[in-house]
């Protein structure tokens, strides 16, 4: 099995791209936010506009994220019920490798990262994305098909939380979901295990898994 952990509000409690955006150029960040959610951007477009005005090193912003972001408990035991189980865990996120690597190892966590990066400089940070298929299903450059990749016929669990797993999950075998990925899987009427910590993906795997036996 191939377990998909979304990032940003998902493994994390906050979101980096909104975190440091709203620090650093909070105007920038309402107005994209606000024209993403009214469907006048896509995702990309709107990660482009909030970073680009943002001219603080990748240090800088690296030492604001490591000391302000929180990873939600029980990512540590999650990761070694994987281990135990023979589940792949991976993040799949729509942020940025560069600036999660950091995270992760602040909190003692190795795992791989399926994501984009971000170049740093005085003259605004650049978006490098990471290339995604266009998807035939929601019309964007998704996590989906990746995560198909990813999983390589295996099942897949996935855990998100916000507009870019949206897709993604629907694909998937086993969802567990919060936020705006709990809503609309709810409204779509797909079955998906609420979760707040890492332990309750952990406690949901271990039940989906054992059930299954």
């Amino acid at each position: 099995m191939l377990l998909a952990i979304d990032f940003d509000g998902t493994l994390c409690e906050q979101d980096t791209v909104d975190w440091f955006s709203a620090h650093w150029a909070p105007g920038v960040f309402a107005e994209a936010d606000r024209r993403l959610l009214a469907g006048e951007i896509d995702l990309d477009t709107c990660l482009q506009l909030q970073v680009a005005p943002i001219t603080q090193s990748e240090d800088e912003v690296v030492a604001f994220l490591v000391e302000t972001i929180r990873v939600r408990p029980g990512a540590h035991e999650l990761v070694a019920f994987c281990a135990e189980r023979g589940i792949e865990p991976v993040i799949v996120s729509s942020g940025f490798e560069n600036l999660m690597r950091p995270i992760l190892a602040a909190n003692g966590l190795d795992l791989p990262i399926s994501a984009h990066a971000v170049d740093c400089g005085p003259a605004g940070m650049r978006v490098r994305f990471r290339g995604r298929a266009h998807c035939d299903l929601c019309g964007t450059a998704c996590k989906r098909d990746e995560v198909r990749a990813l999983a390589a016929g295996r099942r897949i669990a996935y855990v998100g939380d916000g507009i870019s797993d949206l897709c993604a999950a629907e694909d998937a075998d086993l969802r567990f979901a919060r936020h705006t990925l709990a809503r609309h899987l709810a409204a779509e009427g797909l079955p998906f295990t609420p979760f707040e910590d890492m332990h309750d993906v952990r406690r949901g795997l271990a039940a989906a898994l054992d059930g299954a036996a």
